[in-house]
């Protein structure tokens, strides 16, 4: 079994980094995916949580961010920066994903090849790993797949800031572009409890399921990345109309969390078939 070194700090280390959505966003992706898991799928997880929902693990690693100390040939004792929670990921210029781990000295966060990973680990090994790295993998997963549909968690070849500058958004200053995606645009146009969310947007057919669900994860990253790029256009400064941006993302929105719900019960299904 590839060997992870995680180590969840006693006193936990809540660090700086973006979210992806917010926590009902998280939660909506997570019982999307619940609603599709088959019954072998739903008996394993309900076995390996003691019964817990994937729900309740939806926001884990947002809400204990301790250094995730990876076996990727990277040594923390030799480090000179720190390493944080991978969750974003790099598109190439065709949105390709792009697959390595380092990019020149730059560590490369990439959560579309940490979920890959993570579940090829579990597929193998899920009946022999301690209960710790079992219930880690799984909601390691359930974030991941969250944070990769989450359009400013994207980077682009020409834009490696995941929208962490200054816009003016209906009238008002926000510091940071990026917290649109992390519940503001979620927010206003789904007021509801994630309960509400999973079951006014899980609307599409089987046929339409099958098709979001084709391919891996880095068919579904490359997905990810063209579909959000219109996201990207606006740059710092940039004075949005809350109404008009809303209109244009609300479709965009609701298909990035219903592909991430579908394609993590996906993930689960065969991890666990």
């Amino acid at each position: 079994m590839r060997k992870y070194i995680l180590t969840c700090i006693i006193a936990v280390l809540i660090c700086g980094t973006s979210y992806a959505w917010d926590r009902r966003a998280h939660a909506t992706v997570a019982k999307i995916a619940e609603n599709h898991l088959t019954p072998m799928a739903k008996a394993h997880l309900d076995n390996y949580l003691n019964g817990k929902s994937i729900v309740y693990y939806a926001s884990y690693a947002d809400d204990f961010k301790p250094e995730l100390l990876v076996d990727l040939g990277y040594q923390p004792s030799n480090a000179n920066r720190k390493v944080t929670f991978p969750h974003t990921f790099e598109a190439n210029e065709d949105y390709t994903v792009y697959r390595g781990m380092r990019k020149g000295d730059k560590f490369v966060k990439n959560c579309v090849a940490f979920a890959d990973q993570y579940a090829a680990d579990l597929k193998a090994n899920h009946r022999t790993m301690s209960d710790s790295l079992r219930v880690l993998s799984i909601a390691m997963l359930v974030h991941w797949l969250g944070d990769m549909h989450s359009p400013s968690h994207i980077r682009y070849p020409d834009d490696q800031t995941i929208c962490n500058y200054p816009v003016v958004y209906g009238g008002k200053p926000l510091k940071k572009y990026h917290s649109l995606w992390d519940g503001i645009v979620f927010g206003s146009l789904f007021p509801w409890g994630f309960n509400d969310c999973a079951l006014l947007l899980d609307t599409y057919s089987p046929e339409q399921i099958a098709e979001m669900t084709k391919g891996d994860l880095y068919d579904w990253g490359k997905d990810s990345a063209t579909a959000s790029r219109p996201v990207h256009e606006y740059k710092e400064g940039a004075e949005i109309d809350a109404h008009d941006y809303r209109n244009r993302f609300a479709q965009l929105a609701e298909l990035q969390i219903c592909k991430a719900g579908y394609r993590l019960a996906k993930i689960f299904n065969d991890i666990f078939e």
